[in-house]
């Protein structure tokens, strides 16, 4: 008759056996890291790692154990999730010593005169050709094809927050925050010459830019307002419309690349006004970075944001930001965006990123960058 000791044998050569099997998988998934890394793909996928716990379940003689085994191989592909952000970030950072190439076709968000085009050329200086495009996400698409290699698109105002369609297409095309630059953003009515408050009836704009002006909009409810997809672009249809009923909310470059006439200036609520942009890219840069990016996502239970969050405490990392996006398919489910101060290559923050890697889903770096108050304050 059996006692303990043959048990126990039993399971050490049971062990034996699984330990050259775990090992042989980990290798496995180092190559699936570097392909993922390759191809821009995310470390998680949700539907794959479904099936292999459903056929998992699917070879038990005995279906009690079936929780049991989803559960171990559920650790197992922690396991593995983890080894991949940790192949990642040490391919990362093993680039991130060059320095910063600003060389490169750049593209922005806009029409010439707008914001965004204010920031690229504070990013990357005077006198760099630029494409232009009417949309956000067709900045994105140019990335993707290789039309251009730096993008700069609109991220976050201080007085409007978060543009979220730029968090959700960072996550879709698996692009880097490579830089950051922050402008004082002065709105102001433009019109064509001899227009004047009492002329005007109808105002173009971003409805970011008509929001930040809200207090001196309240003033003339008469005014009928109407979204465009630019402050510049709608500067621009004034000037070609000519009308001095119409008027837009803009820059003042924007007023005088298409010769219109400032009607009020600085009609922001907030004198402070500032937007945050980003320069996007098909490669991470980590070199001289003092911010970093990420995201991922969380079971929908209890405890669990805390315990990813209580990691900032532990290895005294200064977290900036946290925000927070629906995801479609999964009811009642959130990506969580954060930005936090910090370098990959120190310590703290290496063990900060290997945590939350660990103990998330879909764990995604979004860049490490130098942040714009930063160069300001450089320059």
């Amino acid at each position: 008759m059996a006692d303990l000791s043959d048990y126990r044998r039993e399971i050490d050569e049971i062990d034996r056996q699984l330990v050259p099997l775990f090992e042989q998988r980990m290798e496995i998934v180092q190559k699936v890291a570097a392909y993922k890394k390759e191809h821009h793909l995310p470390v998680l996928h949700a539907g794959r790692e479904e099936e292999v716990l459903q056929k998992a379940a699917d070879c038990l003689k005995n279906p009690a154990y079936v929780p049991q085994v989803r559960q171990f191989m559920n650790q197992v592909m922690e396991l593995s999730r983890a080894s991949q952000h940790q192949q990642l970030l040490d391919n990362q950072q093993d680039s991130g010593g060059k320095t910063f190439p600003l060389e490169g076709r750049l593209g922005y968000f806009g029409v010439a005169g707008s914001f965004t085009e204010q920031a690229l050329l504070d990013f990357f200086g005077e006198g760099r050709q630029a494409a232009s495009y009417p949309e956000i996400e067709d900045v994105f698409a140019a990335l993707r094809s290789g039309e251009i290699d730096f993008g700069v698109v609109p991220i976050e105002n201080s007085s409007t927050g978060s543009i979220t369609k730029v968090y959700d297409l960072l996550g879709s095309y698996q692009f880097y925050i490579v830089g950051e630059q922050t402008v004082r953003i002065s709105q102001n009515l433009v019109s064509v010459a001899g227009a004047t408050l009492d002329t005007i009836r109808t105002i173009y704009s971003h409805a970011q830019g008509i929001e930040q002006s809200g207090e001196f909009l309240a003033k003339h409810r008469g005014w009928q307002m109407l979204h465009f997809h630019n402050t510049a672009i709608s500067a621009k249809m004034v000037a070609d419309e000519g009308d001095p009923s119409k008027a837009a909310i803009a820059s003042r470059r924007a007023a005088e690349l298409y010769g219109l006439t400032v009607v009020a200036p600085d009609i922001q609520d907030n004198s402070q006004n500032t937007t945050r942009f980003i320069v996007v890219a098909r490669e991470m840069r980590t070199a001289d970075a003092d911010k970093v990016s990420i995201s991922f996502l969380l079971d929908h239970a209890s405890g669990t944001l805390y315990n990813v969050l209580r990691h900032f405490a532990q290895q005294q990392v200064n977290m900036v930001k946290i925000e927070s996006r629906p995801i479609p398919e999964m009811l009642w489910n959130y990506r969580f965006y954060l930005d936090f101060e910090g370098d990959p290559s120190d310590a703290r923050v290496r063990a900060l990123l290997e945590s939350i890697a660990r103990e998330s889903k879909g764990f995604q770096m979004l860049g490490a960058y130098r942040s714009g108050s930063s160069r300001q304050a450089n320059s």
